[in-house]
């Protein structure tokens, strides 16, 4: 993970396919099937608003779209940019058929994100603007030739505007830059809440994080069974989260390889409450990665 801006997207050609604020603040829901909210959200990393239906499903496709985002453009003076996308790639990487798909990219254009804290990605807007099919100058659309290369088998491209809110991210948040199938690809939409908040950081605080701390970090605190649901739901994910370079043995979380995080801190590497302290109960002081 590296401190960015947009002129470096400019620069490189491409996007992140997520940033340590968008994996840690509670803006998606950690289940797969998310209802509607509209509440204002406090979490250790800062205070947010959500109006939408957006869970795990719709990260997923968020950061496949990113991920595949290429050439961006510059829209006007207000810091919004537009991305050349693959919609193909985008299916294959976010593990969604073409209805599912389609009902993800509308909650992720109808919702809308205000951050009011930290103050320096403070803001209101959406975290996609516009989808449609890419055209040429011409008025020809644009295509690309799909793996095999017969001409038959071009297919068409997205020209998707980043919504306000996500391009403030992008440019004052830390990018992580990884391949989001193998997150998209776990079982239970916990899991993956879980893997996004422990790769947005550089290594593990000592003696790694408690598993039902990082839960109330990504699910905020939840009734005794509905606890214990979330960490059965975990453990079944147990070998897709070691691929990912994460250890879960003994209620404790460990992160084992350091690809995917990140290289600066942004706030407090454990959750609140001693969550990643030996001694459970006793409110530490927060950590720094």
């Amino acid at each position: 993970m590296m401190t960015t801006t947009i002129e470096d997207i400019f620069a490189r050609g491409t996007v992140p396919a997520s940033t340590a604020y968008q994996a840690r603040l509670m803006i998606f829901q950690p289940t797969r099937r998310p209802h509607a909210l509209a509440q204002l959200i406090q979490t250790a990393w800062g205070k947010h608003r959500v109006k939408g239906r957006l869970g795990q499903q719709h990260a997923d496709v968020l950061e496949a779209i990113l991920h595949s985002g290429t050439t961006p453009r510059r829209l006007g003076d207000d810091g919004r940019i537009k991305i050349l996308v693959d919609p193909a790639e985008v299916r294959r990487k976010s593990r969604q058929d073409g209805t599912t798909l389609q009902r993800v990219l509308d909650d992720l254009m109808q919702a809308i994100i205000e951050i009011i804290e930290p103050d320096h990605l403070a803001g209101i807007g959406h975290l996609i603007d516009h989808i449609d099919w890419a055209r040429r100058p011409s008025g020809a659309y644009l295509t690309k030739v799909a793996p095999g290369g017969a001409v038959n088998r071009e297919r068409r491209q997205w020209r998707v505007e980043l919504g306000k809110m996500l391009c403030r991210l992008v440019d004052s948040d830390l990018w992580i830059s990884r391949d989001p199938y193998p997150i998209a690809a776990m079982r239970h939409g916990i899991s993956q809440a879980v893997a996004r908040h422990v790769l947005s950081h550089k290594v593990s605080p000592k003696g790694g994080w408690r598993l039902d701390g990082l839960i109330t970090s990504v699910a905020g605190s939840l009734p005794p069974q509905q606890q214990r649901n979330r960490r059965r739901e975990i453990y079944q994910d147990v070998e897709a989260l070691l691929s990912l370079g994460i250890m879960l043995n003994d209620g404790r979380i460990r992160l084992i390889r350091k690809d995917a995080a990140c290289s600066k801190t942004v706030g407090p590497c454990s959750i609140p409450a001693a969550a990643c302290s030996k001694t459970a109960g006793r409110v530490a002081k927060p950590r720094r990665c």
